[in-house]
């Protein structure tokens, strides 16, 4: 008879237990990356009743936790606009190290950069990939952003559209100026000015660079009746219009611009934003060249693949970092260290690593977070079988408790 109270006691228990899993599921239901936990039960080793035409009875003795697991389903995502929070769709963790250097699994991607340029989590631990530059790229490493910065590109190329009024006048002038680089990054000063001759459709020009003129090939240009450039002069006679090679002068801070300080100037362009001379007002068309300064990091983005580029103020764009992830032939195996992250044992086994997209691992989702996987509603559903089940349990243990009244009474 007492077994029937110890049965009580251990549903009692049990039921109690299964109550904290609930609340700690339903407590982490806006927790970013938060896997729900599910508790599993098994009767306790039973009591063997001998006797009996069909052999032995068995009588229980109760109920046991025996594991409380953690489900591993994904959550929602979340769309947050940095480009920093990042969600993995399907398998894998984010891997970071703390101070120690040691590894944790995450699937909270709220990522952000430090003072010191490192990728981190909100624990301040530091998410793990590829480097792209310094001394650390091959190996799967801090992901440090500290000091990028974008090099500067010499100009070596440049073009100029430019309609040319044909309704001027001998003597006058047009000029344009655009911004060129030389080694180092700094900016210097192109300028062209065209100067109109007495001959109709026919125009001098000279280049010059900080105000320091450069030598030209070919010094004059000659336009058709419809306005359209057909000739170049160079010194002797009119020839077709071909790119030149543009000489300038030495920079005085010892770098150089273009090849050697000569540049090429693409003079023939495209139909639209060619030389031409309308009757209407000089105007630019365009000016370009490949050129620019060096450029600081203005801001991220991370394709599906982890990788992460940079944005610079110079406006150009670079791949700097890669993500990699982790995935685990037993991911039930692995252990809760608390602030969303997880621990490998031998029962997950060794991590298996690679890059999103890649051997089964899940594609990553930039300006998204995972939100916790918690159904509240199973969780209702949960509670209302937990509290049930306890009361059940109750009940068993005062009736017990009535029915060794009733047989100590039967002395009375």
């Amino acid at each position: 008879m007492g077994s029937a109270l110890w049965a009580g006691i251990s549903g009692l228990n049990s039921s109690s237990k299964q109550m904290d899993v609930i609340a700690n599921n339903i407590a982490n239901v806006n927790t970013i990356g938060y896997k729900a936990g599910k508790i599993f039960f098994a009767d306790v080793l039973s009591q063997s009743i001998s006797g009996g035409s069909s052999g032995s009875m068995q009588v229980g003795r109760g109920v046991e936790v025996t594991e409380v697991g953690t489900l591993f389903g994904p959550g929602s995502f979340e769309t947050t606009g940095n480009a920093t929070d990042v969600a993995i769709d399907g398998d894998g963790f984010f891997m970071v190290n703390d101070q120690d250097g040691a590894t944790f699994y995450t699937r909270a991607g709220a990522f952000h950069l430090d003072s010191s340029g490192n990728l981190v989590d909100t624990n301040g631990y530091k998410l793990q990939g590829y480097n792209f530059f310094g001394s650390s790229t091959g190996m799967i490493t801090d992901i440090s952003l500290r000091n990028v910065q974008s090099a500067p590109a010499t100009t070596t190329e440049y073009s100029v559209g430019v309609n040319l009024n044909s309704d001027t006048v001998a003597t006058d002038t047009y000029t344009t100026t655009q911004t060129v680089y030389d080694s180092l990054g700094d900016r210097h000063s192109l300028g062209i000015t065209f100067t109109k001759t007495a001959t109709n459709g026919e125009w001098d020009f000279q280049v010059t660079l900080d105000g320091v003129n450069a030598t030209c090939p070919y010094t004059g240009l000659q336009f058709d009746s419809n306005g359209d450039l057909v000739n170049v002069y160079n010194g002797a006679a009119w020839v077709a219009p071909v790119d030149m090679a543009v000489t300038f002068a030495a920079i005085p801070n010892g770098a150089t611009i273009g090849t050697g300080n000569v540049l090429n100037w693409d003079l023939v362009g495209t139909t639209s934003l060619s030389m031409t001379q309308y009757a209407s007002t000089s105007v630019i068309k365009s000016l370009t060249n490949d050129g620019y300064a060096s450029g600081l990091l203005k801001s991220l983005s991370i394709t599906g693949d982890g990788t992460i580029s940079g944005f610079f103020t110079n406006g150009q764009t670079s791949d700097l970092a890669q993500i990699v992830l982790a995935d685990f032939d037993n991911t039930w195996g692995l252990r809760k260290m608390g602030a969303n992250l997880f621990a490998e044992t031998i029962t997950s086994g060794p991590a298996i690593r690679n890059i999103p997209g890649a051997s089964g691992m899940g594609d990553v989702s930039s300006n998204s977070l995972e939100m916790s996987n918690t159904d509240v509603a199973t969780e209702f559903i949960n509670m209302i079988t937990a509290q049930k089940a306890y009361s059940a349990s109750a009940r068993v243990i005062t009736t017990q408790d009535q029915m060794m009244t009733e047989l100590m009474n039967i002395k009375r």
